[in-house]
């Protein structure tokens, strides 16, 4: 959940940055509804990548296993 929140974030952020850029960012309840919609688009992805980015805090990578292992 804190690692989906940061990228949720670091999304909602950068979305605003781009409006901002574009020359979009003055109303903010247009800025608002944009963010809004763009991270409900995005939430699947958010949430599978952060799922990865939480398993590879506690699943480390052992090569000789990999190597021991037959099909």
């Amino acid at each position: 959940m804190y690692v989906s929140y940061a990228l949720g974030v670091g999304l909602a952020v950068a979305v605003y940055v781009i409006l901002l850029l574009l020359g979009l960012g003055s109303n903010l309840l247009m800025s608002f509804f944009i963010i809004a919609a763009t991270i409900v688009v995005m939430a699947p992805y958010v949430y599978q990548l952060s799922k990865v980015i939480w398993a590879g805090f506690f699943i480390k990578y052992d090569p000789q296993k990999s190597k021991n292992t037959t099909l």
